[in-house]
């Protein structure tokens, strides 16, 4: 039997975005195999309590959940210095941080967390997620004959463009430098596919985002959503609700239904008489089958765009700007409608709601392009062959 050692700085039974949704998925895949899992995460990031820890543990989708702190309780200030911030300044001289790059987040505390659970169990695979902790398995023997892989999410480089003191060049060069410490790079997109495989060849392997098909309903469900917008609140998606709601939506008719849902609801105004704000929902496959279209007005971002391959799989329609397209592998046929002036982005809306024979020519080819691409059957293959697993 396989024993993974799986690290993701979030809770993945929290569902609350797609890295969310990547990792859920990826943890079914593994049981589905019979592999065992040991999970890593952090404190903060996941936003750890006892009840959310639990709620993960009573899942069965690992063997054993370890929430790693960033730093040690500081307490007394001298030995604190001396026991740890010494050593930590130390650490960060070997690791030689690229000045301009984006950040590292491998302190000296994760990395001894990590390196007393290697000292416990060896693994036969070890998946870190992010090259924000590329370097947990930096010229450490503890790795033993396991094989590592990083799960990259995104380009951090891009991510980071915009932050202050960025040097595109340096950051390039340290995210690259980061990733092949590993066997194995899983991209999410065709494009960082490409990308990384013009520097790291054949270790760079295309693992789309994987999803579970929503399963047929035979009741009638009233369509009391025009429109349905699924969001965090990350800034590609705070820059895109700003840019819909200023732009877009004057350009709209005011009987068209609109519901937000998700953490983005706290930065959209509550006065749009015609748009529902829902933080957050249980079941997200209940709106997408009370909804008509679904939007994605992305202007900036990396990666495939998962409320589009939420919406494909429920057969509804995308509204989208180029950015939308942004991880599939075809930009055409898929369901989509895209369009960056917002003059364009709204007359797109108003034909697909209007033109029943546009709307079911677009529902078929989203489902359908979801399942060449996003399915279970065809995302479990890709992981097979990459995981070196005769099915």
């Amino acid at each position: 039997m396989k024993r993974i050692l799986y690290f993701f700085p979030l809770n993945p039974v929290e569902k609350k975005g797609g890295s969310q949704t990547r990792a859920l998925h990826l943890l079914k895949y593994f049981k589905a195999r019979g592999m065992k899992v040991d999970f890593i995460t952090k404190s903060v990031w996941g936003q750890y309590t006892p009840e959310t820890v639990k709620a993960f543990e009573d899942s069965g989708l690992a063997e054993h959940i370890w929430v790693l702190d960033r730093k040690p309780v500081k307490g007394n200030p001298v030995k604190y210095f001396f026991t740890y911030k010494l050593w930590h300044i130390l650490y960060e001289r070997k690791l030689k941080l690229v000045p301009g790059s984006f950040p590292n987040h491998t302190t000296l505390n994760l990395r001894r967390q990590f390196d007393a659970i290697l000292r416990r169990q060896q693994y036969d695979y070890i998946i870190i997620s992010y090259a924000y902790w590329a370097d947990f398995i930096r010229d450490n023997p503890l790795v033993g004959n396991a094989v590592t892989i990083i799960d990259t999410h995104d380009l951090l480089a891009s991510q980071h463009q915009n932050d202050t003191g960025f040097d595109k060049g340096a950051a390039l060069g340290d995210e690259l430098r980061r990733l092949a410490q590993f066997n194995q790079v899983w991209a999410i997109s065709p494009e960082e596919t490409y990308f990384f495989s013009q520097f790291l060849k054949e270790k760079v392997k295309y693992i789309p985002m994987i999803m579970t098909a929503p399963a047929p309903v035979k009741e009638t469900v009233e369509k009391d959503v025009d429109l349905i917008y699924v969001a965090s609140d990350n800034p590609h998606n705070l820059r895109s609700a700003t840019w819909f709601f200023k732009e877009v939506y004057p350009l709209l008719p005011t009987n068209i239904r609109i519901c937000a849902i998700g953490v983005i609801t706290a930065h959209i105004s509550k006065d749009y008489p015609n748009v529902t704000l829902i933080p957050f929902v249980d079941d997200l496959d209940a709106y997408y089958r009370r909804a008509r279209v679904a939007l994605c007005p992305m202007l900036t971002g990396t990666g495939v765009k998962v409320k589009v391959v939420e919406a494909m799989s429920h057969g509804l329609p995308v509204i989208c700007s180029e950015r939308g397209l942004d991880g599939l592998p075809d930009k055409t046929s898929n369901g989509c409608l895209s369009a960056n002036d917002p003059q364009t982005f709204a007359a797109n809306i108003q034909r697909v709601l209007s033109d029943k024979a546009l709307y079911e020519q677009l529902s078929h080819q989203g489902q359908a392009y979801f399942q060449q691409h996003f399915s279970i059957e065809s995302g479990y293959q890709k992981l097979d062959k990459a995981m070196s697993i005769d099915r």
